[in-house]
């Protein structure tokens, strides 16, 4: 058992002025205490049996906790007979408890110093300690003298931190027995200042909304360009003539106001003229993107209660099959032949009376936590962010911004209209060009545009261009970034080669319209921190730092960041109960909405707010509660460190730990960053283990993927090697079509990196295989999921051997034991093993898994085969030494074939695993073959859409749903025509090998496998059962660990 070490002291925020310096040394503010509230005090010591030192020591505590927004502290006191730190909770609760913790604490002494003391030693106040911020001091009249830190607390903060701790004595002296948590120590004037100084200025809105400034605009410039994608450009009139046709078709069929409309295009100008059309016809505009799986559309389409959509040629099928699974009347419109029409009628405006309140649209967001939320906004919350945008980016008539981000994140939505409010226009970029920074980087060059908006990731990757090649930007004047913490080192190396472009650093969150503040640079911060701070609130927004009770905190203390005004969206739509946790009523304005973020922040002395981090990102480890941001913003301040992510990994308590991952220079140490993080934070704060990559992995919308890096902590165990940037222009292409289907950015991708380890799955595997146009196929990549190896397998055109059926997804090293063969289920591919492979290979297990004939895109006229002709295929193939074979649903029948064939062959397998498939009896068999080959594509592809076998179905177009309902189809009658011949006689199996059934508890195809699976033993002499708790039917990819650990548990040990 190992000894808990001692909490380190709690740490002051600090209160200082930016570009301000003052000389070291120590102030002090002295405060008198009224008579009459000293010798109240003196009686209340008396009542609850306690020396006045413990009422001193409990307000002491309290104003601290206020302070620190802690509730377990460690701070010094000091006496007569020496100096020690103390632990104290200040747990909810009355104030006589309280003093009753005071008291408790006073007795038990800590070794580290704090750097906040309540000095209560008699005489005079005296000098503190060099590591003291804060001593309160009390002579013997009770006179208070706060003692503090010129470089750490102004005067006036430590004029408010004297009147917090008035405040505090005066409400335990009044009343004990009164709850301390429920009383904020505020006076009303500073909790005027706060809610007046750190408020958007106010700025009136128009009489009218968007869609009627817009028009405006129309009639005002009618031939200036208004949008344009690569060579296609629209004028103001085009757009809006196209827009209207659109509007008018949806009015056709029914649409009223606040119907929701969801848009299911790519982008491109159809779906700008879409999305106006959506709004100007009074409806709710409900971004789908064209290649997310049905299953996901089909549920917000129900959760919205969608009833009309708008859809482009090439998405006609995904929103079929949506539809079809949502169970609901869709009313269609092809928005391209919408905004063809010839009539003149629907060319004009639709001029429909919307109102400000009303809803404008909808976006589906993924949280940290549960299934996506749909965030609504309405039209003044929507004008209001369009126009602040306008105001801080000082967009005038003729300018151009870039739309770049994705349709379903909300920060596209001003990037289309925002321009058209101006008199400019909009230029959509489309994702291959954005992933080629080079070129993204000519676009800019070549003149035009003046706003661009991008992530930190992306930003960092265009300066380390920039920085080898440099090259004016054209006309860029304004560069917003979004998404992540902008680190002032990226702020620094921007304006070393761009002084005269701006950076604003944009903040904010889709359920408030957008971003909420802004931090406008024209240079490097003069504050010291890691990253910048998030700015002033922008026009018309209230903005408050809040604690759990939604009472504003101190000044510099943190707290939870809301937002209340016009910018508040009405909640999630068809979620009253995520909607009443997000969102509630101003405590400061009745009836106006308020917005808690979840994210934690603090005031700083020139009305903006450092970022601290996300609220589910406090966390315990070891019993200590951990900001996992506050370790990434100290690491951040290591040279050559770039950027940095800290997560945490181990299940239980007894096992979790902190992994940190980080980019930048390659020649620093583990034991150098371990050292100078424990230089500042306590032990406890420092992570067990740190790996070094050339990036972290990003999400979709270029934030941080802590999923992946959570992942990855459990399997790295030393620092990633080096980039090595692709070499030869098959590597290049590669890399590219590898950034854009991994949704990573090119220059993150080096010659050695493996597809998979870099998070490919089946389904960014098939959508690499679309993108090439058939160059590889599926095999290909499994065989060489290295990018050099791949690249030089084209160059080298080696021939693809089609009747090696057997993918190796791990190669056997010395430690190696034995192989595990894989059957894949119908219609399935060998990559669905991919992470099972990963999670064997350290068990000395090798995988090869069998690609069926039929089922790769890259071949779509090759042949399918029956079970007895795979498994005598696969027989031929296989790997010497010791084999088990797993039959996944369908595949379990190509398992027992195999095996069979082996014990005739005098090679036994070790063991024969039949996943997630029990034994019907031959009636039910031929009922789902007649079933099964009655669907046609659209139907199979709508049934399995859900499943999640399927992942690459997102990408489903009409050729790959073709390919994939013919396998299925085959593969199910094939499996079953198997197993009927197995049990009718015609065909009998006898095995010896002994058999593991394997099912999940929450599998509807094997419910009560109890007895059920014994309906195997007709065919096999030794069965057993083995029951996951859960995994749903395609564990042996969501449960890949707990598969692995059976298989290597049941296999025979030598």
């Amino acid at each position: 058992m190992t000894d808990t070490p001692p909490p380190a002291g709690t740490t002051l925020p600090r209160w200082t002025i930016a570009g301000q310096a003052p000389e070291a040394g120590f102030d002090r503010h002295r405060v008198s205490l009224p008579p009459e509230l000293v010798g109240a005090l003196c009686g209340r010591a008396d009542e609850l049996g306690v020396e006045l030192a413990a009422v001193l020591f409990a307000a002491h505590l309290k104003v601290l906790a206020a302070l620190t927004s802690e509730r377990e502290l460690v701070t010094g006191r000091r006496t007569n007979t020496g100096t020690a730190a103390h632990a104290a909770t200040v747990a909810d609760g009355s104030w006589a408890e309280l003093v009753a913790e005071a008291a408790r604490a006073a007795t038990a002494p800590l070794d580290p110093v704090a750097e906040t003391v309540l000095d209560l030693r008699t005489g005079e106040a005296r000098p503190p300690e060099p590591d003291t911020v804060l001593a309160v001091h009390y002579d013997a009249d009770l006179t208070m003298t706060l003692t503090y830190r010129r470089d750490a607390i102004t005067a006036d903060h430590a004029e408010r931190i004297g009147g917090y701790v008035l405040t505090a004595l005066g409400s335990l002296a009044a009343d004990p027995q009164a709850a301390h948590h429920e009383r904020t120590l505020l006076s009303d004037e500073e909790i005027a200042f706060q809610l007046g100084a750190f408020r958007g200025p106010d700025r009136p809105l128009p009489d009218r909304l968007f869609v009627e400034l817009f028009e405006e605009q129309v009639a005002l410039r009618p031939d200036d360009p208004a949008a344009s994608h690569g060579e296609q450009r629209w004028t103001y009139r085009e757009l809006n003539e196209r827009a209207n046709r659109i509007a008018h078709a949806l009015l056709e069929r029914g649409l009223g106001d606040e119907d929701v409309v969801a848009v299911v295009m790519d982008r491109n100008l159809h779906w700008l003229a879409a999305t106006l059309a959506v709004l100007k016809a009074g409806g709710v505009y409900l971004p789908v993107r064209p290649d997310f799986p049905a299953g996901r559309v089909a549920n917000q389409l129900e959760r919205s209660d969608c009833r009309f959509a708008v859809t482009e040629a090439g998405s006609e099928e995904l929103l079929h099959a949506a539809v079809t699974e949502a169970g609901r009347e869709c009313r269609t419109v092809l928005a391209a032949e919408a905004a063809a029409a010839t009539d003149s009628a629907g060319a004009g405006n639709p001029g429909r009376a919307i109102a400000p309140g009303q809803l404008a649209y909808i976006y589906f967001t993924s949280g940290s936590t549960g299934a996506p939320k749909g965030a609504m906004c309405e039209h003044e919350g929507m004008l209001n962010h369009l126009y602040a945008k306008l105001d801080d980016m000082e967009l005038t008539a003729g300018e151009v911004v870039t739309q770049i981000a994705s349709q379903c994140f909300d920060i596209s939505l001003w990037q289309l209209l925002a321009p058209l409010l101006a008199g400019g226009s909009t230029t959509i970029v489309d994702t291959e060009l954005q992933l080629d920074v080079e070129r993204f980087i000519g676009l800019l060059a070549d003149g035009g545009i003046q706003v661009i908006q991008i992530v930190p990731a992306y930003l960092d990757v265009m300066l380390s261009n920039l920085e080898k090649h440099p090259r004016a930007l054209g006309d860029l004047r304004s560069v917003s970034v979004t998404g992540e913490a902008l680190k002032v080192s990226l702020v620094k190396r921007w304006f070393a080669l761009y002084p005269d472009i701006r950076l604003v650093n944009a903040y904010g969150a889709t359920e408030v319209s957008d971003d909420t503040m802004h931090a406008v640079l024209d240079r490097v911060p003069e504050r010291d921190l890691a990253v910048v701070n998030v700015g002033r609130s922008l026009r018309n927004v209230d903005t408050y730092i809040l604690d759990e009770q939604l009472r504003a905190v101190p000044l510099g203390a943190p707290g939870e960041i809301a937002f209340s005004g016009v910018c508040v969206g009405r909640g999630y739509i068809n979620d009253p109960d995520r909607t009443a946790q997000a969102f509630t009523t101003d405590p400061f304005k009745p009836g106006v909405r308020l917005y808690r973020t979840g994210d934690y922040g603090r005031w700083l002395p020139e009305g903006t707010i450092e970022f601290l981090g996300r609220r589910d990102e406090q966390v315990k480890v070891r019993g200590f509660r951990i900001e996992i941001g506050e370790i990434e913003n100290r690491l951040l301040q290591m040279p050559g460190v770039a950027e940095t992510a800290v997560v945490i990994a181990g299940a239980g308590d007894a096992t979790k730990n902190l992994v940190a991952f980080h980019t930048g220079s390659d020649q620093l140490q583990s034991a150098d960053l371990r050292d100078f993080l424990a230089a500042a934070l306590p032990d406890y704060m420092v992570p067990s283990h740190f790996h070094r990559l050339e990036s972290l992995p990003l999400t979709e919308n270029g934030k941080t993927d802590k999923k992946l890096l959570t992942a990855r902590a459990e399997e790295l165990g030393q620092d990633v090697a080096g980039y090595v940037p692709p070499a030869t222009e098959t590597e290049r292409r590669l890399a590219t079509a590898w950034a854009e289907v991994l949704n990573v950015l090119v220059g993150r991708i080096g010659r050695d990196d493996d597809f998979f380890r870099l998070g490919g799955t089946s389904l960014a595997a098939v959508r690499l295989v679309v993108k090439l146009d058939r160059l590889i196929s599926l095999r290909d990549l499994v065989a060489r999921p290295v990018l050099r190896d791949l690249a030089a397998a084209i160059d080298a055109a080696a021939p693809d051997t089609a009747d090696d059926l057997l993918q190796q997804l791990s190669a056997p090293t010395a430690d190696t034991r034995a192989t595990l063969v894989c059957f894949p289920y119908a219609g399935g591919n060998a990559v669905n093993f991919q992470q099972l492979a990963r999670e064997l290979a350290p068990l000395g297990i090798a995988v090869s898994a069998v690609e069926l004939p039929g089922h790769d895109l890259s071949r779509p006229d090759e042949p399918l085969a029956d079970v007895a002709e795979i498994a005598r295929r696969v027989q031929r193939g296989l790997p010497d030494g010791p084999v088990l074979l797993w039959g996944h649903c369908a595949g379990a029948a190509y398992a027992v074939e195999l095996a069979r064939l082996l014990e005739g062959a005098g090679r036994p397998a070790e063991r024969v695993f039949l996943a997630a498939l029990l034994l019907d009896d031959p009636a039910e068999l031929r009922r789902e073959s007649a079933e099964v080959s009655a669907l046609g594509d659209a139907e199979l592809i709508a049934r399995l859409q859900d499943d999640s076998a399927y992942v690459e179905l997102d990408l489903m177009k009409s050729e790959r749903a073709g390919l994939v309902g013919r396998a299925y189809r085959h593969d199910v009658r094939s499996t079953n025509d198997y197993l009927i011949a197995l049990q009718d006689g015609s065909a009998p199996v006898r095995l010896g090998t002994p058999v593991e059934v394997v099912a999940a508890a929450d599998d509807p195809t094997t419910r009560e496998p109890g007895q059920r699976y014994k309906l195997w033993e007709q065919a096999v002499d030794t069965l057993t059962l083995h029951l996951l708790d859960e995994g749903g039917h395609y564990f042996a990819r969501t449960r890949a660990a707990e598969v692995a650990a059976l298989v290597s548990v049941l296999r025979p040990q030598a």
